[in-house]
């Protein structure tokens, strides 16, 4: 039981940080993405 219980301990706060990892990087790609499209359009105007 005491390993299960480690298990538990180890594994849940990789569960939180995961998807919230994920979410940054989705995310800083696609502020990234806007700026560049931003700047293309201005120079095109």
């Amino acid at each position: 039981m005491s390993l299960f219980a480690w298990f538990g301990v180890l594994i849940y706060p990789i569960l939180m940080i995961l998807p919230i990892i994920v979410l940054y990087f989705v995310i800083k790609m696609a502020v990234k993405n806007a700026i560049k499209e931003s700047r293309l359009e201005d120079r095109n105007i």
